[in-house]
């Protein structure tokens, strides 16, 4: 998100937390669709993710005076961000099932047979990325689409460095597994 977290966001960043409406408004205008796009690949449902970042942004707003601006706002938006979409996997009592399940796989031509049909692999690697636990999904999320280090995924998660490269490399043996007819 570099060139999002110059001197300018820090002014809004400041003038919202003294009460501006605008300001704040600027914020959602400004990183909300960042936001989202991080929030819908881990709660995997647009209209999950919109209410997610509905309420991302309520608690960005209820929480904004004791932002510290020690690191960037955008950063600390983030956290918030992959927190809550995390908690509402978490509360969700049943969660939408994957459509390809693993058990199902075998019966499904592999590329390797002269499919190349990049739509059906996507597909696929979508459906194994949803099996994959939420929190080793959300750093497999943060390292491949975002293109955080682990140093920066352990610091949004709230987590040791260890942590984060353990849920990476679980959740690429989970993905390994799920996909090795496509190999």
């Amino acid at each position: 998100m570099a060139g999002l977290n110059d001197v300018n966001v820090e002014e809004i960043v400041r003038r919202a937390q003294d009460g501006d409406h605008e300001a704040f408004e600027q914020l959602f205008k400004r990183f909300g669709r960042a936001l989202f796009g991080t929030i819908v690949r881990v709660v995997r449902d647009k209209n999950s993710a919109e209410e997610v970042l509905q309420d991302v942004f309520l608690r960005i707003y209820r929480k904004l005076s004791t932002f510290d601006h020690r690191s960037s706002f955008y950063a600390w938006a983030y956290r918030i961000a992959i927190n809550m979409s995390l908690n509402r996997l978490k509360s969700e009592s049943a969660r939408r099932e994957v459509q390809i399940e693993p058990s199902h796989w075998e019966s499904i031509p592999s590329a390797g047979d002269g499919n190349k049909d990049a739509t059906f692999l996507r597909e696929a690697t979508r459906a194994a990325i949803q099996k994959v636990p939420p929190k080793q999904r959300a750093v497999l999320m943060m390292r491949v689409y975002d293109g955080m280090d682990y140093a920066s995924v352990a610091k949004t998660l709230g987590c040791s460095q260890g942590a984060a490269k353990a849920n990476f490399h679980f959740a690429m043996q989970k993905l390994r597994k799920y996909l090795k007819d496509y190999e």
